[in-house]
């Protein structure tokens, strides 16, 4: 019945393309700030995609996923909800789950960098134009990126408009309710105008919980208020308020059991069911942010000075009961501190002629505290905890790591709380020019170049270890290993981890062995100091088609190691990540033909990707580390089609081949010795489907004068793709997700005058099921880890503009 379904779709999509009785007048010139200056999206040497805000109101996009969805080789995984999305574009992902990190796509709201990824989710509201820009952005952008940007511009009032905005109210099924709206005016004509915008969702859990409330929600307001001020025409100052709740019940994980016959070690068995289960542990995600913006421009008759600012200050905390059931195996609280500040100054050329250039100056500073307990591991009473940390009887597990625990274990009937706290600052100081230069009518050259200095510092560090409900626990002396006896020390006792990892065959210094204190671990700073840039040609081959060539070199600054039970005090170089570069080499070309009714653009590339970043999940062990090389190369095109006046068809394909040229990374039932690992080289990257495919069918008709009716239907394929770099090697041939297709779809009748407009929409048409985002977690849980797709939404939305 499905694909019956899925055919009568597309057919009804396919017969709305037939209509060709009109001739379409073109396509519309979109302008883009990719290099932070005005210009048409066509005349860019950039891959860039870029979304107006007509075409956000037609395809009703709210949440980060949306994005991806419409652009070429472009993923997005939500391991923890659409809050905190983890972008992939080419190949190259952020692969890292822990709310400290910084990912290799950088995301910007109004030009200011937001580092902490639990922001991006709910910036995303009132946008004159969304712009994701695909390669290295090494020159121009305030936080070096290996994998692209995204770029989010919200609305800003005309000071000579007259009053407007709209009112927007929606219903859907799992009890959804959502409100829009804005309103902007001058309140000095010609020189001072306001904006105030605000969104607002909530909608009941999709998964199903037999032994509670239902989880999986979306609960979340968010609101700007924009001030432009233009006294001169000379002067102009935007300054934009942003702030945002969240406060929904998180979704739990599927989980499939590895330990013996398809049970966990707990003995809990897979989940047999999407989207339900039964989990004991009901946690919330909540996310507090605030954003500030200013942007200063001041008009020097050739040149213009051009200053933003921007503060943002977030608070993140997730309760999620990691093993999916109603066992107390893994139970993880995450919660993070941000507060992060950017200053980027440049001076822009405004003269005719055919040199144009920008240089300017960037400052960026993050803040971020990481408090993750693990209160829960191991608790639930039908673990046997040695033979679940020793690991007999089941291959799969990790019986050097676990030996480290074991002691500890025998101690208490299981083993208790994990509370870690991790605090690092990031400093960043960089100075950037680029130079156009048009050589001819025809033939211009770019070239840009920017210096970065980094400082990274781990102010504080401390892994202690809890009992059940939250109490300190002592330690045992070294050398008492045999004998249950806890000596009790205060908060006073300096921080070490040598305990009892000195008496067993494991490497020094790893943590949960000292006594449990509040004091921290050594201070350790790392430096770096790179230059980076891009070289590019472009050449008008047609007064219809531009084409370009493109060398650029991104880099990611290293980062300190955040994971769970890795040695620090006495191996300084282990608990840092090398930065990671990509070496990225492009040839593209932009057309608009058939009277600007046909816009074809496309673009091939290759990556020579060094020391990429990523979590490597091993055990009960999830470290940073640097893969030592890998090679991407790719295709993509875009087509958008004026098939009639009534009628445009978008379509986007991406092909992608990567694979690692080196990599090693431990077996799993032996992830601390050296001597044992997997050459991983000629396996894929992780979110790289070598295939993907986007398509927008937008079909207007007219309904006597006063009515039109509008139907939009999109999709997108996602070929195979792994979530792990072992690909189907030492147990994680299931880490993966087969190709799948999801279709949308959203049916308009409004006003003429587009004042009045009733919308009826559908979101996974199909009820596609797919996954996300999985992590292997055999080695000591017996069971994988997988975060799915959304099922089918479908509502009504109702919208009047004044």
């Amino acid at each position: 019945m499905k694909i019956h379904f899925e055919r009568l779709f597309l057919l009804s999509v396919t017969l709305l393309m037939i209509d060709s009785s009109a001739v379409a007048q073109g396509i519309e010139e979109v302008i883009v700030t990719a290099q932070r200056r005005a210009q048409s999206l066509q005349e860019v040497p950039v891959a860039v995609s870029a979304f107006t805000a007509d075409d956000l109101a037609e395809l009703g996009w709210d949440r980060p996923n949306e994005i991806a969805a419409q652009v070429p080789n472009m993923q997005v995984s939500t391991p923890y909800g659409d809050v905190q999305p983890l972008f992939a574009i080419r190949g190259i992902s952020m692969i890292d789950y822990t709310p400290s990190q910084a990912s290799p796509i950088g995301v910007y709201l109004d030009e200011g960098y937001l580092g902490a990824t639990y922001t991006h989710g709910m910036s995303m509201f009132d946008l004159e134009r969304i712009e994701v820009l695909r390669g290295p952005q090494g020159t121009l952008y305030g936080k070096n990126t290996t994998g692209g940007a995204v770029n989010l511009i919200s609305k800003t009032p005309d000071v000579d408009a007259p009053t407007s905005g709209h009112i927007e109210v929606g219903t859907g099924n799992f009890g959804m309710t959502s409100a829009d709206a804005a309103i902007e005016s001058a309140l000095s004509e010609g020189t001072f105008a306001a904006r105030v915008a605000v969104t607002y969702k909530q909608a009941d859990g999709y998964w199903t919980n037999t032994a509670g409330p239902d989880m999986g929600e979306t609960d979340y307001v968010s609101g700007r208020v924009t001030f432009n001020w233009e006294p001169t025409d000379r002067f102009a100052a935007v300054l934009k308020f942003t702030g945002g709740s969240s406060d929904a019940l998180s979704t739990p994980p599927r989980i499939t059991a590895t330990a013996g016959p398809g049970i966990t070690v707990a003995g809990r068995p897979s989940n047999t069911e999407r989207h339900q289960g039964a989990i004991n542990y009901v946690g919330s995600t909540e996310v507090d942010m605030t954003i500030t913006n200013l942007k200063l421009s001041f008009d020097l008759n050739n040149f213009s000075l051009v200053s933003v600012s921007n503060f943002y200050d977030a608070e993140y905390f997730q309760a999620q009961d990691t093993d999916g059931t109603t066992a107390e195996l893994l139970e993880i609280d995450w919660s993070a501190e941000t507060q992060g500040f950017s200053q980027d100054l440049r001076l822009v050329s405004e003269f005719d002629g055919p040199v144009s250039f920008i240089a300017g100056v960037y400052f960026g500073k993050e803040e971020t505290d990481t408090h993750i307990v693990h209160r829960a591991m191991w608790a639930d009473p039908a673990v046997n905890p040695t033979l679940t940390l020793l690991g007999l009887g089941a291959a799969q597990f990790d019986p050097a790591l676990s030996a480290h625990l074991l002691v500890l274990a025998d101690a208490l009937p299981q083993f208790g709380q994990a509370d870690r706290h991790f605090d690092v600052e990031k400093e960043s100081i960089a100075l950037y020019t680029n130079l156009d230069w048009d050589i001819s009518d025809r033939l211009g050259i770019g070239v840009g170049l920017r210096y970065t200095d980094e400082t990274n510092t781990r102010d504080y560090v401390n892994y202690s270890r809890l009992d059940f409900d939250g109490t300190p626990l002592g330690s045992w002396l070294p050398g008492n290993l045999l004998s249950p006896q806890f000596i009790a020390l205060g908060i006073d006792a300096p921080f070490v981890t040598w305990g009892l990892s000195q008496q067993l065959p494991l490497p020094a210094g790893m943590y949960l062995d000292g006594p449990y204190t509040t004091a921290s671990g050594d201070v350790r700073e790392r430096s770096e100091d790179e230059i980076s840039g891009k070289f590019s040609i472009n050449y008008q081959a047609l007064d219809s088609t531009m084409v370009y060539a493109s060398y650029s070199r991104g880099f990611r600054s290293g980062s300190f190691n955040n994971g769970f039970y890795y040695a620090d005090q006495l191996d300084p170089n282990g608990v840092y990540v090398e930065p990671e570069f990509v070496d990225a080499y492009e040839i593209g070309f932009k057309g608009d033909y058939l009277d600007n009714r046909v816009r074809f653009n496309g673009a091939a590339f290759f990556y020579d990707y060094e020391n990429q970043q990523f979590v490597n999940q091993v055990g009960v062990s999830a470290l940073l580390a640097n893969a030592g090389g890998a090679e991407i190369s790719g295709i993509e095109l875009e087509l958008t089609a004026l098939v009639t006046d009534n009628l445009t068809v978008t379509a986007g394909l991406g092909l992608l081949d990567s694979e690692y040229t080196e990599l090693a990374l431990p077996r799993l039932s032996t992830a601390l010795d050296p001597l044992d690992s997997i050459d991983l080289a000629g396996n894929e990257l992780v979110s790289s489907p070598d295939t993907n495919f986007n398509y927008m069918i937008n079909y207007e008709l007219p309904i006597g004068t006063n009515w039109y009716t509008r139907f939009v239907a999109s999709g997108n394929y996602i070929g195979d793709q792994w979530f792990s770099a072992y690909n189907d090697l030492d147990g994680h041939a299931g880490i993966r997700q087969d190709a799948y297709w999801v279709h949308n779809a959203r049916l308009t009748f409004a006003s003429s005058d587009d004042k009045l407009a009733v919308s009826l929409f559908g979101q996974n048409v199909f009820d596609e099921e797919f996954d996300v985002y999985a992590i292997n977690l055999q080695g000591g849980f017996g069971y994988n880890y997988f975060m799915e797709g959304r099922p089918r939404t479908y509502g009504a939305e109702l919208t009047y503009r004044f």
